[in-house]
């Protein structure tokens, strides 16, 4: 193995080069790893076709588990049920934590209300 040599370095020339451009994350995460692209926005249409999909592999596999989609707080909803006698044996999340996330909902649509 050989190592050249160096005759002269301009360090002038270097330090008056023009600082690169700042980078963000996006832009440090895909040329960091290009296969990850950043994420577009997840739309509404895109989340029920998604629900859908599940919910024709899942029945496809096994009929105990449902996907489906909170119309009031669009949260997915996944429940397990007795195939047997249909009742609902989990539900994530709850109905209870679903409808706390309505009442909050709800109070920060007062509070803008008021602040407006």
């Amino acid at each position: 193995m050989s190592i050249g040599k160096v005759d002269s370095v301009d360090l002038a020339a270097i330090r008056q080069a023009p600082a690169p451009a700042p980078i963000s994350a996006a832009q440090r995460a895909t040329q960091d790893n290009p296969v990850f692209a950043p994420a577009q926005p997840i739309t509404q249409e895109a989340v029920a076709a998604a629900v859908q999909s599940a919910n024709a592999y899942v029945q496809s596999v096994s009929s105990s588990l449902q996907f489906s989609l909170d119309q009031d707080t669009g949260r997915t909803v996944v429940k397990m049920i007795d195939t047997q006698t249909e009742e609902v044996l989990r539900q994530f999340p709850s109905e209870e934590m679903l409808s706390i996330s309505k009442s909050i909902d709800r109070m920060q649509g007062l509070l803008i209300n008021r602040e407006a």
